[in-house]
Order: structure tokens, then sequence, then C-alpha cells
């Protein structure tokens, strides 16, 4: 099972490696990040961790001494929401399984959270394997953004998922 460890500094060039164009680190990141990505990019994702309460965390995973996936939360604190983001499995690692482990604890630190009442989630419609991972976590799609991205002259659709405490709170007992 992967283990989490918080993303720093160190972690950069061994997460930016795994984005070989633009429409990888679209996919993996969202449109308003450039490929290559750059330590600039990446450490304003850090500095989100640095607010009280904390805007962004960040983890990579371990998996057999390797690292093999990152996963980020954002927080809408007011609202009560939080944002699974900016998830990724290792080129070398997919296929393996281990998108589900990696995120159980992502999930449930946002939960751990009294606040967070909502996690929700973009993920692009094209992304089959993705979503039926999210719909094993017990996300439901909610609708979908039709031709939200454009990369490389090609228009992305974006499905929305969310899942509710007591969604989350039911699958676990």
């Amino acid at each position: 099972m992967p283990q989490l460890v918080p993303f720093t500094l160190e972690h950069f060039t061994v997460l930016s490696n795994w984005f070989a164009s633009q429409a990888d680190v679209v996919q993996w990141g969202g449109p308003l990040l450039s490929f290559p990505l750059t330590d600039e990019q990446l450490r304003a994702m850090l500095a989100e961790a640095d607010t009280v309460p904390p805007d962004r965390l960040s983890w990579m995973a371990q998996h057999d001494g390797t690292f093999v996936g990152h996963a980020q939360l954002g927080f809408d604190w007011r609202n009560g929401n939080a944002l699974l983001a900016r998830v990724a499995i290792a080129p070398r690692a997919r296929g393996r399984g281990l998108a589900g482990p990696m995120l159980r604890p992502v999930l449930q630190e946002a939960f751990a959270r009294p606040e967070i009442e909502r996690l929700e989630l973009n993920v692009y419609a094209w992304n089959k394997p993705a979503i039926r991972c999210y719909e094993r976590l017990g996300f439901k799609t909610e609708g979908v953004r039709r031709s939200s991205t454009l990369v490389s002259g090609e228009r992305w659709d974006t499905a929305i998922m969310g899942l509710l405490r007591h969604e989350w709170q039911s699958q676990a007992s």
C-alpha cells in the first residue's frame, strides 16, 4: 500500500519528470499550468500550505521505496468544501491499482476536518480509468462542463464529481 509523505522541494524533479507534454501537465494540473513544470509553479503550490488554515496540502506517495503518486487537497473553508486535485500516478506505476489506496488517506484527511462537508474534483471526461477509480471511492458525477479546456487545439470536457461527508462515513463503517 502506498504511504503518503508531504510534498517538498526535494520532490520537484521526480514529479516534473512524469509529464512529457503540455497535455500531460494540463491533464494533471489544469489549464493554468504550463509545460515544462517549473520550480516556480511548484513552489507556488507549496506556499499555499503556509497559510493558517492551509489553502492547499500536497503529498507524494511511496511504494516499495519508489515515488509512485502525487495528490493535493485544496480548501474552501468559508463554504466547507475541499477539492481533490492534481492526482497523478507515475507512468511506470500505472495499471497496478495504486490510485485508490493512495487516495483513501487523502479523503480521510479532508473529512477529518470537521469544517469540511463536501469533497469535489474535476476530471477530464475522457479519462475513464480515473473516473472509475473515483467512483469506487464513492464520488458521484454531478455534471459535465462541455468543451471547457483547450489543449493543443483540442477541446476537452470536464466532469465534476462530488462526495459528501455522510456518503464517506457510510462507506467507511
